[in-house]
């Protein structure tokens, strides 16, 4: 597979998902997803997105749990 954006070349890895839900920052890790290795944009799969939500909306206890700074640019 080529990439939509710069047709680089693929690659599968497994990344890290991060997300907002629900008004939550979510962070689902090795999700199997194809990388380019020419500008680094990823693509996961439907059936793959399938399987995040099921996760995300089924198991409400997560692995573990992290903290996210915020930071806002109005600040600055």
């Amino acid at each position: 597979m080529t990439c939509a954006f710069c047709k680089g070349e693929l690659e599968e890895r497994l990344i890290r998902y991060v997300s907002d839900f629900e008004g939550r920052v979510i962070i689902v890790e090795n999700v199997p997803a194809g990388v380019c290795i020419q500008c680094g944009e990823k693509i996961i799969r439907p059936e793959v997105v399938e399987r995040i939500q099921r996760v995300v909306w089924q198991h409400p206890s997560p692995r573990r749990r992290a903290q996210v700074p915020v930071y806002d640019l109005a600040d600055s």
